[in-house]
């Protein structure tokens, strides 16, 4: 029968860490048994592992959230049950609380990433210089108004109506400003 010295230079572990793993379970009557035992191990974890977002679809997502948001909520009654108990290993639940929140905002942001990718969307900083040139050609349109309409407003005195149309554009450019400053 191997040492747990040899077992941990056979599979690239510490002799601790071996030790540990003993402690688990695994055994050391051959390099094999234990070689075995870690890979049985490594393909439960895996199992157990959640469904990375990327291999989601947005069906399978949404369900993954819901089941999740309920797990959160299970471990947070579980870490203050603990806690009101004064259980020593109450840490250990927070932990656990802890990393399941941490997942589960992982999947809502990836949801929600998912969400404005299936939308057609501009960026802020399109979306700032759109309004800025909306913005800039309504006032060269205004500045344009009395010209263009004076005629139509007051056939027989043009000139009358350009000075009202004129103070309306000047009203409205102030009223708009002090809309913007607000």
């Amino acid at each position: 029968m191997p040492s747990q010295t040899d077992i941990a230079e056979a599979l690239g572990l510490t002799r601790q860490r071996v030790s540990i793993l003993v402690k688990k379970g695994m055994p050391i009557d051959s390099v094999e048994a234990a070689t075995a035992w870690r890979q049985a191990q490594e393909d439960a974890r895996l199992r157990k592992a959640p469904i990375a977002p990327a291999q989601l679809d947005d069906g399978s997502l949404a369900d993954t959230i819901l089941e999740h948001r309920s797990l959160v909520t299970r471990a947070r009654g579980v870490w203050l049950g603990a806690m009101d108990a004064g259980d020593p290993n109450q840490g250990k639940y927070q932990s656990a609380y802890n990393s399941s929140l941490r997942s589960l905002i992982s999947l809502e942001e990836e949801q929600e990433r998912r969400l404005i990718l299936a939308k057609d969307y501009i960026s802020s900083r399109e979306a700032g210089e759109a309004m800025r040139e909306l913005a800039a050609t309504m006032v060269n349109r205004l500045d344009k108004l009395a010209l263009d309409a004076a005629e139509g407003c007051n056939p027989e005195n043009p000139a009358k109506a350009v000075k009202v149309l004129e103070a309306w554009v000047r009203r409205v450019k102030a009223e708009l400003s002090q809309d913007e400053e607000a």
